[in-house]
């Protein structure tokens, strides 16, 4: 992936330039959303197309907030996906977003620490 993956100015718009809020929520992000991840692996382990389009649903509004245009399509074709195709069709975005994610993590973490 090249380039940052995260749209700081989406950030510093939401938050007004607050330097201190940005990384609060940042902060917030790191703690919160690797239990949102957790839950689409295990909906996909589990072959579970509820538990995908709900985990898929509640990462949405972080996708926003870090401007991340591919993160967004990815969980928006997940939780599409999973009502409509059934969970087997979400491994490949699941997937993709595992690792996006895993790399927005350590995007985070080199401009907070």
């Amino acid at each position: 992936m090249e380039g940052p993956l995260i749209d700081r100015s989406t950030l510093d718009r939401l938050f007004k330039g607050d330097p201190a809020r940005v990384e609060q929520w940042m902060r917030l992000y790191l703690e919160e959303a690797p239990a949102y991840i957790n839950k689409l692996a295990v909906g996909l382990a589990l072959n579970d197309a509820d538990a995908l389009a709900s985990a898929a649903h509640d990462l949405r509004p972080q996708a926003h907030y870090l401007g991340c245009a591919r993160m967004l399509e990815l969980l928006i074709a997940i939780g599409e996906r999973a009502r409509t195709d059934g969970p087997e069709a979400c491994a490949r975005p699941v997937n993709e977003l595992l690792g996006l994610c895993a790399a927005i993590e350590a995007e985070i973490r080199g401009m907070i620490d």
